[in-house]
């Protein structure tokens, strides 16, 4: 018999963990967000279910509190009725009724203002749920699976008039649409290309797949790996191992002629290691000091980025404006919340890949595969 506090990604989720721990006998105490985390207070100890229903019955039944404030009104009126014969205490007893009268109105108005909010708030249904058939409800459960509110509202038009799956495929094609990068074909032709983002990203990783990738696209192994590094890293040493895999050589950064015209056929893959603040700060050094050097930025974004990093990531890099290449969707994944915060950024995602294979899995992200990618992994609630 005990009470505990269940964490997990969204509400759905945290009810399972519930129900496996405690049964059909639980009773829900407290449910808030937490940084991004829902968190459920529960409890299957008889006497604290029997506490807590008790005190939800006196603190939210209205028509409760409505028939004893009313009581206490009328009890004061007849007080004040009886005592109005006692001499030189009518003047004092009216005062003292009108004050208590003034705060039981109060109570009352603040009990209507608090019910108003709360049917506000609510949304009614049958016991079968929201219908599928009824388009009203495509934001409803857009917004219960974490899209974002501003984001649901300026796509609307994909779901109008549709039922509810056929609002949400729609929706998903249309956040895809904003999402993915038209500069899939620059990524391609380019013959320098920037890869940065914070340390564990796997920018190094990202560096040996778009080489593998080009090599094959372009049937050529005329590529280099560019090594940008500070002294308090060892990244280069994962740039030279994957080097020697793939038969590309590393060159340092040291001994790059940025005022080569490049009129060869090479492909210049530049590893920026360390964290993002030193990749910013070395591409802006490159773009100030050689105006004319063409290249194609590259951001290494890790599924399972919250919202808030992906927000600050994009003030940083908003000079820049680089592609987005979302790493390790084989060991997380990107939800609606971080779909919506790239939306809202005027992020542009043009690669997707995993971890563990290096050769054949870069993914470009267009309309097609992030509408499959969210149809897959963004359960409805």
């Amino acid at each position: 018999m005990t009470t505990q506090l269940f964490k997990a990604r969204d509400m759905k989720t945290a009810m399972n963990l519930v129900n496996d721990e405690f049964g059909e006998k639980a009773i829900i105490l407290s449910t808030k967000k937490n940084n991004g985390v829902i968190e459920v207070e529960a409890s299957d100890n008889e006497e604290i279910i029997e506490i807590h229903k008790k005190s939800s019955e006196e603190n939210k039944s209205f028509s409760n509190v409505f028939k004893k404030e009313i009581s206490s009104f009328k009890n004061l009126k007849d007080k004040k009725d009886n005592n109005i014969s006692y001499l030189g205490s009518k003047n004092s007893e009216k005062s003292n009724t009108k004050n208590e009268s003034l705060e039981i109105l109060k109570k009352i108005q603040n009990q209507i203002d608090s019910l108003k909010d709360e049917m506000n708030s609510m949304i009614l249904t049958d016991q079968s749920g929201i219908s599928d058939k009824l388009s009203y409800y495509t934001p409803i459960k857009l917004r219960q699976e974490k899209f974002h509110p501003e984001i649901v509202n300026k796509l609307n038009y994909s779901f109008i008039g549709k039922s509810l799956e056929e609002g949400r495929i729609s929706f998903f094609r249309e956040l895809s649409k904003k999402l993915a990068s038209d500069d899939f074909s620059r990524f391609i032709n380019s013959k320098n290309i920037f890869v940065f983002g914070n340390s564990g990203s796997g920018k190094s990783t990202l560096a040996a797949k778009i080489a593998s990738y080009l090599s094959d696209k372009k049937s050529s192994k005329n590529l280099n790996f560019i090594d940008i590094t500070n002294s308090s890293t060892g990244n280069s040493d994962t740039l030279r191992s994957y080097s020697r895999v793939l038969g590309f050589p590393v060159k340092h950064y040291n001994n790059f002629n940025f005022n080569d015209d490049q009129s060869n056929d090479d492909v210049n893959i530049f590893d920026f290691s360390g964290d993002l603040n030193f990749g910013i700060q070395k591409i802006k050094e490159i773009k100030n000091s050689f105006p004319s050097f063409n290249f194609c930025s590259i951001l290494a974004l890790p599924s399972g980025s919250n919202s808030e990093m992906i927000d600050g990531l994009s003030k940083k890099v908003l000079e820049i404006r680089p592609m987005i290449a979302v790493t390790k969707l084989d060991e997380c994944w990107v939800g609606a919340e971080e779909f919506s915060s790239l939306a809202l950024n005027n992020a542009r995602i043009g690669i997707v890949t995993g971890t563990k294979v290096l050769i054949d899995s870069i993914i470009e992200a267009n309309e097609n595969s992030l509408t499959k990618y969210m149809k897959e992994n963004l359960k409805s609630v």
